[in-house]
């Protein structure tokens, strides 16, 4: 956890002013919940080139967004495979994207050194009038927020929460705040905010008042269940975005334009046929897999998926995401090979086609 949030987080129930204060899944039953989203970095990109630079390099339209917006993006390989999951920002001086810590120090390396290639527009390098940098915000933090009182308390502020997914509003006290899905079964409003330190004190002070106190684990957990996934080290690279939904949770546009990937993503769109779906599925037992872990059938040796998250809810009952062969799921699913840990497949609050 970074040093900022040791700073923020009070202690709570008695235990230390640290992530293992906040309450778990199987505790947090709450209507509204605040979140630390500790494992979360920003970084910031700018300069006059920015948005044609992310443009080419990322599967969303940046040139869409409006001011202040977001959107969430792939950033993939040339093979078409992700190697993140990102929500851009765009703001007053350029943008913010926000994704897993791990994925950092790699993904800054290779941002910077396209960063470093001429932009080209129309088949000719554009000659950018200021160097794109691209650097980490450590003073800036992730908190995610869900439930009407967290609502009520971030309105008495004065500032309009946006009521469309991705839709994205600045906070009256500093700092911006974006919708993003509500989970599988529940009408519950869900929301991202990105600010400074002292913003987000400020934020957690309020908010913490009417709202409870949960682990980041919590809000994987909405996550899972609203179906958007995560992309980490052990996984990044595994799968090409089609495979994770991300065209139907608007995290891809078909008609932007190039972007790493791009053939691979459209030719899998228009000309072929999806073999493989991200699906939601939940486990009773108190094995937890980890990203990257395998999926079998009872008649199979080798593996039918790969899980892309998974969170514990109550110690003997987990939910996770998993990308599995689409001719796979009319028969039973297991973590294990000798088909002694059952998988029940769930629905998601989104229609996903089988047969794209």
């Amino acid at each position: 956890m970074k040093p900022e949030w040791q700073k923020i987080l009070p202690a709570l129930n008695g235990r230390n002013g640290n992530s293992d204060a906040l309450l778990l899944p199987s505790e947090s039953n709450a209507d509204s919940v605040i979140c630390p989203l500790s494992s979360e970095t920003v970084l910031h990109v700018t300069g006059d080139g920015a948005e044609l630079f992310l443009q080419a390099q990322f599967s969303n339209d940046i040139a869409a967004l409006e001011l202040p917006g977001s959107q969430l993006t792939t950033w993939s390989s040339l093979k078409g495979r992700v190697i993140t999951l990102l929500r851009v920002l765009k703001i007053s001086d350029g943008f913010l994207l926000r994704l897993p810590t791990e994925l950092v120090e790699p993904v800054l390396k290779r941002l910077r050194m396209f960063a470093s290639v001429p932009v080209m527009k129309d088949g000719k390098p554009l000659k950018q009038k200021s160097k794109i940098t691209i650097e980490p915000r450590d003073d800036l933090l992730v908190v995610g927020v869900s439930g009407d009182k967290a609502v009520a308390t971030l309105t008495e502020g004065g500032t309009g929460l946006p009521e469309k997914t991705d839709a994205t509003s600045e906070l009256a006290a500093g700092g911006w705040v974006t919708r993003v899905r509500d989970s599988a079964g529940a009408a519950t409003p869900r929301f991202e905010i990105v600010a400074d330190t002292a913003q987000v004190a400020q934020y957690w002070g309020e908010l913490s008042q009417t709202c409870v106190a949960a682990a980041e684990t919590v809000w994987r957990l909405q996550n899972i269940d609203a179906g958007i996934p995560t992309i980490y080290a052990s996984n990044t690279e595994a799968f090409v975005l089609q495979m994770l939904n991300l065209q139907h949770i608007n995290g891809v546009s078909f008609k932007k334009g190039c972007f790493p990937g791009q053939e691979v993503v459209a030719r899998m769109q228009y000309l072929g046929k999806l073999k493989r779906q991200m699906v939601r599925l939940q486990h009773v037992g108190t094995t937890v897999p980890v990203a990257g872990d395998e999926i079998f059938k009872a008649d199979r040796d080798s593996a039918v998926g790969k899980v892309v998250d998974a969170v514990s809810v109550d110690g003997n009952t987990c939910r996770m995401l998993g990308v599995v062969a689409i001719a796979e799921l009319s028969e039973p699913l297991y973590l294990d090979k000798n088909a002694q840990q059952q998988l029940e497949l769930m629905d998601f609050p989104y229609e996903t086609p089988l047969a794209d």
